[in-house]
C-alpha cells in the first residue's frame, strides 16, 4: 500500500490511510467514513483504493423465505470477512418526502427507506421503485453485513453511498442480512438506521427532526440474540 501511495494514489481525505488492504477487505472500524479514489486521481482501475465503485463481485440469489419474512437474498459463493458485498441503492429524496412516503408505505405494509444521517438528517434513500438486489435483503439482530458510509466522486457529507461489508466469513448458500436498527458511533462519526419493509423507524438521525410514530413490528430473524421487536 505504501508503494501505491508513492505512485500518486490518493487516499488524501482519509489522512493518507487506505480503508482497504491489498485484497480489498475493509480494515477500518465501522463508523469511520471510507474515501475511495475517483476520476481526479491518477491511479488505474487496479488501485486497491477502488472497491465499492466496482460494484457487486459475488453471485447472489433472491429467494422466498419460509418463515413469513417475504423475499431474501443469499450468496452463491463464499464471502471472506470484511469484503464488500453490495451497495444499498435507491432514489435519493428529502427527509420531508420520506416522511410523506413512509406514511403511505406503512398503510401498505412495505417500505424501503434508508436515512442518510451521517452528519445530518437531510436525505433518504428510497429503494421501493429504483434499486438493486439490496432491496430484498432482510433484517437480522445478528447480521453478517455491516453498513459503511462511502464517498467517491461526491464528497458531500450529506450524501454518502451506503456500502454493505461482510462482518464474518459467509458460507455459500447463506442468507445475507444486516441490522435495520444499526447505530454505530465509535468516534461520533456515524449514526445510521434503516426504515425498511419490516423496520418502522422511530425518528431522525444525527440531524434530529420530528419523530415518526409507527406501530412496533415483531422481529422474525430467529437469531439467538433477537430483540423480539425491530424498534
Amino acid at each position: 500500500l505504501a508503494e501505491a501511495a508513492a505512485g500518486c494514489c490518493c487516499p488524501g481525505a482519509s489522512c493518507n490511510k487506505f480503508a482497504y488492504n491489498k485484497a480489498g477487505q475493509v480494515r477500518i472500524q465501522a463508523g469511520l467514513p471510507i474515501y475511495e479514489c475517483n476520476s481526479r486521481c491518477r491511479c488505474g482501475s487496479d488501485c486497491p483504493n477502488r472497491v465499492v465503485q466496482k460494484g457487486i463481485r459475488y453471485n447472489l440469489c433472491i429467494f422466498r423465505t419460509g418463515n413469513g419474512r417475504g423475499w431474501g437474498v443469499r450468496t452463491l459463493q463464499h464471502i471472506r470477512k470484511n469484503s464488500f458485498v453490495m451497495e444499498y441503492v435507491g432514489e435519493i429524496i428529502t427527509s420531508e418526502e420520506a416522511e410523506r412516503r413512509g406514511q403511505i408505505y406503512d398503510r401498505q405494509g412495505a417500505t424501503y427507506l434508508f436515512d442518510l444521517d451521517y452528519v445530518e438528517d437531510v436525505y433518504t434513500v428510497d429503494a421501493a421503485q429504483y434499486g438493486n438486489i439490496s432491496h430484498f435483503v432482510n433484517h437480522s439482530c445478528d447480521p453478517n453485513l455491516q453498513v459503511y458510509n462511502v464517498f467517491i466522486e461526491n464528497l458531500d457529507e450529506r450524501l454518502p453511498r451506503i456500502a454493505l461489508f461482510a462482518t464474518r466469513p459467509i458460507r455459500a448458500g447463506e442468507e445475507l442480512t444486516f441490522d435495520y436498527n444499526m447505530h454505530v458511533d465509535p468516534v461520533d462519526a456515524e449514526s445510521t438506521h434503516m426504515d425498511s419493509n419490516f423496520a418502522l423507524a422511530a425518528g431522525g438521525g444525527l440531524g434530529g427532526g420530528s419523530p415518526r410514530v409507527r406501530r412496533r413490528i415483531e422481529c422474525k430473524c430467529g437469531a439467538a440474540t433477537c430483540r423480539k421487536f425491530l424498534f
